[in-house]
């Protein structure tokens, strides 16, 4: 299971633990919904999206639903069957579930925001004697919804410490929904908000991806024509005297095509986005999109190059033959100042010293500091019986 996933359902699955069950039924349900989650959890691989299709699913409503379930029953449980004086419960006897499950999370640093609000709980508990002032209080502060939402909260906002800031159609569902939560004030209007979040998700990263989409089309086309299956093979046939006539004709009549889809793409990113050559390559993050990069670390954190040169060579072929429109014979005829060379691919060392530099900058973040904990079996990540999360694999338990 993706880490990530894995980190947003151990807050759910926690949850129910952590609640007193008195009823064997409920048991069941809750035994039966902890499997439906983890198999919701091992059919996602993309944070980003996980929680509208949580939310979607239906399984954020029943885990409400649940806890609701368990704590009207356990109330009916402790019931007298008869009539009689009923001891007052103090405030201090109030808290005692409270206590049981803080101890049980306590542990947890991407619960931090959830343990913020026992804390408070029993910061109020501790100025009262008297129940009903107590509850008072604790009603006036809505602390028994924001033990839910800032729980949430929590996994969301240290999720996001594992995002390129820069990266907005990856960021936007993570922000939107912790706007959602920030908003809702109780179960109910949780679904609310959570029905505004999914109808706007549904649009949004579209919308802010197409810029990115689009990007990525040229950088294709230019590479395509510029790199190894293109202008470079060409050059190198011409080169080498091995110029067999049905390969050579193929890679003109390519190269030919992707210069008018370069062109036409660039055309596309000025009138739908206002944006030039020189605007992309100036942008932090697109420039990056259309080198040809891939990830090193966390959720598009940090990037590599796919090819040293690879941003020069583009700028060259755009300045130089794509805008200026020249033909395929003079495209040919110009020498080459950069050549593509060996493309970088992921078992190379380039990789392996990316993804240790990535670390060493990223290693204070949040995220990073809970899935190296995670990682390495340095804290306890049980979920009840049967429902333990083990080191993720190709990793060993810190010794």
């Amino acid at each position: 299971m993706d880490p990530t996933i894995q980190m947003m359902l151990q807050g759910y699955i926690d949850g129910l633990a952590s609640m007193k069950i008195t009823d064997d039924a409920i048991r069941q349900e809750v035994e039966d919904y902890k499997k439906e989650l983890m198999a919701f959890g091992e059919s996602q691989n993309d944070p980003a999206t996980f929680f509208p299709k949580f939310q979607d699913s239906g399984l954020m409503g029943k885990y409400m639903d649940l806890s609701t379930k368990i704590t009207l029953a356990a109330q009916a449980a402790e019931a007298p069957a008869e009539k009689k004086e009923k001891h007052i419960a103090t405030p201090s006897e109030w808290l005692e579930p409270f206590r049981t499950s803080y101890d049980y999370i306590k542990n947890y640093p991407i619960r931090e925001r959830g343990l913020a609000v026992y804390r408070k709980l029993f910061e109020i508990g501790d100025r009262h004697t008297n129940i009903t002032e107590f509850l008072a209080e604790v009603e006036r502060e809505n602390l028994l919804w924001k033990l839910c939402s800032e729980d949430t909260l929590g996994i969301l906002d240290i999720t996001l410490t594992g995002m390129d800031p820069l990266y907005k159609g990856l960021t936007y569902s993570t922000l939107r929904n912790m706007e959602a939560w920030k908003a809702s004030v109780c179960d109910a209007d949780a679904y609310y908000q959570q029905d505004l979040f999914a109808e706007d998700n549904a649009k949004m990263p579209a919308r802010l991806l197409q810029r990115e989409h689009y990007v990525i089309c040229l950088g294709a086309h230019l590479i395509a024509y510029r790199g190894p299956q293109g202008k470079e093979r060409i050059m190198e046939m011409i080169a080498t005297g091995n110029c067999p006539r049905p390969e050579f004709m193929s890679r003109a009549a390519g190269m030919v095509i992707l210069k008018q889809q370069a062109r036409r793409t660039l055309e596309i990113i000025k009138k739908s986005l206002g944006l030039t050559f020189d605007d992309i390559i100036s942008d932090e993050f697109l420039k990056w999109k259309l080198i040809s990069t891939s990830n090193v670390y966390g959720l598009s954190r940090a990037y590599i190059q796919s090819n040293p040169n690879i941003l020069d060579i583009l700028a060259d072929t755009v300045y130089n033959e794509i805008i200026p429109d020249i033909s395929l014979i003079d495209s040919i005829k110009r020498e080459a100042s950069l050549n593509f060379g060996r493309w970088r691919m992921p078992e190379d060392p380039e990789y392996k010293k990316a993804e240790e530099i990535a670390r060493q900058t990223y290693q204070h973040l949040p995220y990073f500091k809970y899935e190296d904990q995670l990682n390495n079996g340095s804290i306890h990540v049980g979920t009840g019986e049967g429902f333990d999360i083990k080191p993720l694999a190709g990793t060993s338990p810190a010794k």
